[in-house]
């Protein structure tokens, strides 16, 4: 009798310890963001998918109610969109969008061409007029080289922050894909690179750089130069740019978007934190 009154106990106390954490992980609170209509896009690295950057994405509207996971675009290999979703113009929840080649080995001209169709698209379609971009890896590359022929084009839409996640800023380390490149003008390739986006981008436009590095004499996230990263500083010389670099054995590059130290930066970054009434 013993034995089973012990056993019903252990279980009772099992059950009351498992609801406590349910109900902590239920009530968990996070620092209230400031709202508003903008939207931001998303663009997966190279051989990425709709649930490359959807984790991220998925964490700001259901863990923390930050913002709203509004649309997904997919372009498909003949660059026909399709659209999941639904968007509201109007309505101030800090709605996402995430974009997704279906061809996610194309090259990065290609990816910045389709990115201005569904720039285009979604001014058309949707009125959207401002935005906020975010890119990892090739993603970020796809939108530099949008960006470098279209930011000041007024048929398309203004963007107003972006935050480069992992993104190679060296020319040679994205201009094939994932092969590897030797260009023997690699420094005048740079200057006329930076010089472009010095020209094209607004000086209000506000830039976020976070990179990593493995410390495991690499000197990069396992895939990616930390330096490389970083000279993205040293191409937006005519903006405000915020720079991060995360260390340790989680920098690494394909973990760069699940970490919640990138969701704070982001989000902060972003929309900013109200301040505590407390």
């Amino acid at each position: 009798m013993w034995k089973k009154s012990l056993w019903m106990g252990l279980l009772s106390a099992i059950f009351v310890a498992a609801s406590v954490l349910l109900l902590l992980q239920l009530n968990e609170t996070h620092r209230e963001v400031n709202k508003s209509t903008t939207p931001t896009i998303f663009i997966h690295g190279y051989r990425g998918t709709d649930r490359s950057l959807h984790g991220m994405i998925r964490r700001f509207d259901q863990k923390y109610d930050w913002a709203t996971d509004a649309l997904t675009v997919k372009v498909s290999p003949t660059g026909d969109i399709s659209v999941k979703g639904s968007y509201n113009s109007k309505e101030a929840g800090n709605p996402l969008i995430n974009i997704v080649f279906a061809d996610n080995r194309a090259t990065v001209t290609q990816q910045s061409l389709w990115t201005k169709k569904v720039m285009r698209y979604l001014k058309d379609h949707y009125d959207v007029t401002k935005f906020n971009a975010v890119g990892h890896s090739m993603g970020g590359g796809a939108w530099v080289s949008y960006l470098a022929s279209y930011a000041n084009n007024p048929d398309y839409p203004e963007v107003e922050k972006i935050v480069f996640l992992a993104v190679p800023f060296y020319p040679e380390e994205y201009v094939n894909g994932d092969q590897e490149v030797d260009l023997q003008n690699a420094s005048a390739i740079h200057t006329k690179f930076a010089k472009q986006m010095e020209q094209k981008l607004k000086s209000t436009t506000r830039i976020m750089i976070i990179g990593g590095n493995l410390e495991d004499g690499s000197n990069s996230d396992g895939e990616v130069k930390i330096d490389s990263v970083m000279y993205g500083k040293e191409l937006f010389t005519n903006q405000y740019v915020e720079a991060h670099t995360l260390t340790g054995p989680t920098a690494k590059h394909s973990n760069m978007h699940e970490l919640p130290v990138v969701d704070d930066y982001v989000a902060k970054f972003l929309w900013g934190f109200k301040e505590s009434t407390k």
